[in-house]
């Protein structure tokens, strides 16, 4: 089949910890077949694994274009938007003044992977400098489902319920 030799080369370089020699085999086996899907798909993870997360998404969106019933392809897809929403988000919080928009795709983000624990606390933090600390509570909560021994959610659990409690007495 058409890119083998490449697709076996790029997995010696996985193997070599060779990340970057490993897209470039990637990317010569889609040359070889354009429409292989698990090519596009392999690629996008490698992308990812490097922290190029644009790339990624480019690769992982044709694959499931070539593959529209992969799950795989599909949950990868899902994971690297809510990876970017997050990353959007962080950006924002950052630079402050964008909490709402930041909270905003963080719940986005949540939908699309709602196992990443550290999108949890972010939408934690964008909501309670908004003063919501109701919906700041209910994320880590939910965070706790998932993981009942996160300490950090847990910490910051009972130093939200301590401000919002100071943030109704200021308003009364």
């Amino acid at each position: 089949m058409s890119g083998e030799k490449e697709l076996q080369k790029a997995y010696e370089s996985l193997l070599g910890q060779h990340f970057e020699e490993a897209v470039e085999w990637f990317q010569r086996a889609i040359e070889q077949d354009p429409d292989n899907a698990d090519y596009h798909y392999k690629l996008s993870i490698t992308y990812a694994r490097n922290g190029r997360v644009e790339e990624a998404l480019d690769h992982a969106r044709k694959a499931l274009s070539l593959a529209p019933d992969d799950t795989a392809c599909g949950i990868h897809l899902r994971v690297l938007e809510a990876k970017q929403l997050r990353r959007e988000a962080e950006r924002l919080l950052a630079t402050g003044g964008g909490e709402a928009l930041a909270a905003s795709y963080l719940r986005e983000a949540l939908r699309l992977d709602p196992l990443e624990e550290s999108t949890y606390v972010l939408l934690a933090s964008a909501c309670a400098r908004m003063h919501e600390y109701q919906e700041a509570l209910a994320a880590l909560r939910e965070l706790l489902e998932l993981d009942p021994e996160h300490a950090t959610a847990r910490a910051l659990i009972e130093q939200y319920k301590q401000r919002f409690a100071e943030y109704l007495g200021e308003k009364t």
